[in-house]
Order: structure tokens, then sequence, then C-alpha cells
């Protein structure tokens, strides 16, 4: 079988990020194999964010790279998601947020995996980048029980555009949504595979890393609604409290 080079989009969700968007959006522009289209959605920030987006254009256009910035209001991350979903063009889709950077190679690694070992959805190893500044290597597995956020990366996922625009990430979901759109997709007959190789860099903060007991309890919650959302047995309320408050000790120790 014949394939050909992917198309990817890129998605940019940010909200007053003018101290490093621009990393962020160098590590896209870099790329040894170039992206497709590049989307920028800000949640109408009210610093120079948007002025530093806009700022690249010129350079995207020499790439012949499809390039929009999108500044409006929205009800949170998830929202500001769904709405890169819906416009999005290319054959794969990835998100890429604010302060995180993909490797120089990243796009050039997942189309090569494709062409080894086609798929609709595709995610691989990051650099987690801890609050005291050392770097925890987090690579992916498949896990088949207990199924668990432990080896999965979102930062590093690749899914069809058609399948995300099917399903989106349900905007109940504060702090997991991406998660619930894994789980809900492991139970299609959708072609998942791990590639072994670190996609992308990111630094651990924003809501999934607060440690205070009343957030950390929160989103044991959520993950455990996400579970039975999708299917899963009651005996993974341990899995949801167990690893969110292990975390929370680990985030202590690397701050």
């Amino acid at each position: 079988m014949v394939y050909m080079n992917l198309k990817f989009t890129v998605v940019t969700v940010v909200y007053n990020a003018e101290s490093i968007l621009a990393k962020t959006i160098e590590s896209v522009l870099n790329q040894s194999y170039v992206p497709y289209e590049y989307l920028i959605i800000d949640g109408k920030s009210t610093d120079k964010t948007v002025e530093i987006a806009d700022s690249y254009k010129d350079r995207f256009a020499e790439k012949h790279i499809i390039y929009r910035v999108i500044s409006e209001k929205d009800s949170g991350i998830y929202n500001a998601m769904n709405k890169g979903v819906r416009i999005a063009t290319g054959d794969f889709l990835s998100f890429l947020n604010a302060g995180d950077w993909y490797e120089t190679d990243a796009l050039q690694k997942v189309n090569n995996f494709y062409h080894q070992d086609s798929f609709d959805l595709t995610y691989g190893g990051l650099n987690y980048i801890n609050p005291n500044g050392s770097v925890t290597v987090k690579m992916s597995k498949y896990d088949k029980f207990p199924v668990t956020s432990r080896h999965w990366n979102h930062p590093s996922m690749f899914l069809k555009r058609e399948i995300y625009q099917k399903y989106g990430f349900d905007e109940r979901f504060r702090a997991y949504a991406d998660f619930h759109l894994y789980t809900k997709l492991r139970k299609t007959n959708i072609k998942i595979r791990v590639i072994p190789e670190i996609i992308t860099n990111f630094p651990a903060d924003g809501i999934s890393t607060d440690v205070r007991m009343k957030k950390v309890l929160s989103r044991a919650k959520e993950k455990y609604h996400i579970y039975r959302d999708n299917g899963y047995n009651p005996v993974y309320w341990l899995e949801s409290y167990g690893w969110e408050i292990l975390k929370s000790f680990y985030f202590r120790l690397k701050s």
C-alpha cells in the first residue's frame, strides 16, 4: 500500500501567555516536516498574546503553511479546543498548548510511523518538565488493564480529523475532557498505535497539577465519572483517586 504524506493540523489554545507563546509557535514553524495548518485559538487575551501570534503570519506564509489566529471569548480550554476541531482541515489533528513545544522532528516521526503501521490515533512519549526544572521522560504504552492516564499523553497525541470532528471534547469535564475522549475511543473499532518516540516537551502546570486537596479530589471525582460514563467498572474508583493523590505527592516533591 502506498501512503501519501500526511497533512497535519496543529492547534494551540492560549490565554494571556505572552511570555511563553513564542517558544510554542517557533517549535511548529521550525519542524523538519512542514505542517499543513497551524491554528491559534485565543480566549480574548488582554496582554500581548495576539500581537505576538500575529507577528508570525509572514513567516508561516513563506513556508506555505495555513496560519490562522482566532481571538474570541470562550467558556474554557475544551470549548476553545472544540473551536479548533471544527475548523481544522488537515488529515490529522494535534493539540500543542501554549508553553509546550515539539521536538524538531516530531511531525516527521509521526509521518514515518504512519508509513510503517497506519493508524487512526497515535500517541508517543514526552519530556515532562517538573516545577523545579528537572525533566522526567514519560514514555507511552497501550494499557489493557487498568486503562490509565499514566501511560497516555494527550500533548503527543495525533487523531484523524474526522474522528475528532465526530466526537469532539465533552465540555462537562473541566480537567480531563481529553482523557474522556480517549477512553471513549478505546471502546470503538479505531486503530490505535503507540509511537515509541519522544514527541513533545510538556511543562507541568495548569489545572491538572494543582496540589490543593480540594482540587485533587475534584479531579479524581471527574476521572471516575469519565470511567463510569464510558462503561468501565467500579474498580476504577481506586485508579481515579489513588493516581490523583499520588500525583499530588509527586508534584510536592518536584516543586
